[in-house]
């Protein structure tokens, strides 16, 4: 604000504090309330079609940054969740058809050669009663006998295995890897939204801090405006007054440029004073002033900022 206006309003100040018939008035002013829009990720400005002073209805796009690599990161995080899936699918279903097919030939080879080893062991068996062998010979065939049959044993174990779903635990670890990969895609989805900035609100650019082709990341305002309705007035009073007032007290704003009077509500009392320029202190003036705030009742005021008010406490 112009260094003048400060300077009659504080003179307004204590000129009012001094009289007897204006001791329940000071001087103050209007301030527009602003809004600071920025961006969820670092990225370049890719269109603007807004200028300063423009005014702006709520949801209207501001501007649209680029979103390529968070869109190629989406189809990437949806093919990774199909194979996930896929891989979940046979985790619940057990072995293949083909798979099991090829075990069972070779459990059916297993089979026969048992049979055919039971046999010969058998007939090699009544040769040695008979003298004709020895008693490692048959100690041989049953060692292969009984090979054949614990290859038999394990293969068909192994079938059964295969043929069950995974454990429990491996199917809920493999669960919560695809629920992980949902939580990336949707905010990854948002992330994309948050590429094209809308306006929060009806109101007016009241500055344009980063162009088309910059780049911007969180934090860092690209523009700023000023939303419908939302005026306030600030102004000081010294410590005497402030004992008479509250938050959400109702005040009377006087605009003596257009002789009218508005309501307005306390919504902001400064905790803490501030000095007294020293070309304004003399003995009949308090040393500290407080800065209060106040918001209009009726949001449809459109007073400028900057322009001078009475306030009637």
């Amino acid at each position: 604000m112009n260094s003048k206006i400060l300077i009659y309003i504080i003179i307004n100040i204590f000129t009012l504090s001094g009289c007897e018939d204006y001791k329940n008035s000071t001087m103050g002013y209007i301030e527009d309330e602003y809004i600071y829009l920025s961006i969820g990720n670092s990225s370049e400005i890719k269109s603007m079609d807004i200028n300063k002073g423009n005014k702006v209805k709520i949801g209207g796009i501001f501007f649209k940054t680029d979103d390529y690599t968070l869109r190629k990161t989406g189809e990437k995080l949806e093919r990774d969740k199909k194979y996930e899936e896929a891989i979940l699918r046979n985790m619940e279903k057990g072995i293949r058809k083909s798979e099991r097919e090829l075990i069972d030939i070779d459990i059916d080879r297993l089979q026969r050669e048992i049979v055919k080893a039971e046999s010969t062991l058998e007939r090699k068996r009544k040769l040695r009663d008979k003298g004709f062998l020895s008693k490692e010979d048959i100690e041989s065939e049953e060692l292969n006998l009984a090979i054949k049959r614990n290859s038999l044993k394990k293969i068909t174990a192994d079938l059964n295995n295969k043929m069950l779903p995974a454990r429990i635990d491996e199917l809920i670890a493999q669960k919560i890897k695809i629920e992980k990969i949902d939580v990336d895609i949707e905010n990854n989805k948002y992330n994309i939204s948050q590429s094209e900035v809308k306006s929060p609100t009806d109101g007016i650019i009241h500055d344009i801090l980063r162009k088309k082709g910059e780049l911007t990341s969180p934090g860092n305002p690209v523009l700023i405006m000023v939303p419908d309705g939302r005026k306030k007035i600030k102004f000081y009073i010294n410590r005497k007054q402030l004992y008479k007032i509250k938050l959400s007290d109702s005040i009377l704003i006087r605009v003596n440029d257009i002789n009218k009077d508005h309501e307005a509500m306390i919504d902001y009392i400064s905790p803490k004073p501030e000095y007294t320029p020293p070309m304004l202190y003399d003995d009949k003036n308090d040393t500290f002033v407080y800065l209060i705030e106040a918001k209009f009742k009726d949001r449809n005021i459109d007073l400028p900022a900057g322009t001078p008010v009475e306030i009637m406490l």
